[in-house]
């Protein structure tokens, strides 16, 4: 499907037909879909990106404040930890993909979060940030120099 401005299209032109006929059918089978796995726990895991990715996820809930989007935030971690846990297809993939976005926000290509976002649902200061938004925003404002 083609399309003039993919925002304009979502957000005004068919947005109820993109939450009720697109969103809420691919929300509903991942978070279905994604429970007939095992939770992946330090405890039931060996390879140490999928440690990586459960100490993040575990950040990013202690941040996250929308009761009705936990399900599909925990259904995403599941299945994005199991992969990384089991499957060397889709652990390489990830892999490049981290590796290409790295490269982008390397030459200060990445656009970071504006200030006071995320500005709902958000248990935590949304100003206080860590090194990682430290680092991509002076490469983002310093990119014509790097």
């Amino acid at each position: 499907m083609g399309v003039a401005n993919v925002k304009e299209f979502m957000l005004k032109e068919r947005r109820q037909y993109v939450i009720e006929k697109v969103k809420a059918p691919i929300m509903k089978a991942l978070i279905v879909l994604a429970n007939r796995l095992p939770e992946p726990t330090m405890q039931n895991t060996f390879h140490p990106n999928t440690h990586v990715w459960l100490s993040i996820w575990d950040k990013f809930f202690e941040m996250e404040d929308n009761p009705n989007r936990e399900s599909l935030f925990k259904a995403i971690s599941r299945v994005q930890i199991a992969e990384t846990e089991h499957d060397i297809y889709y652990r390489d993939r990830m892999n490049v993909l981290l590796e290409l976005w790295l490269d982008e926000v390397l030459k200060g290509n990445w656009k970071p979060r504006s200030l006071d976002h995320p500005n709902e649902c958000w248990k935590v200061d949304p100003n206080v940030r860590g090194d990682g938004f430290e680092f991509m925003s002076s490469r983002y404002k310093h990119k014509e120099t790097l």
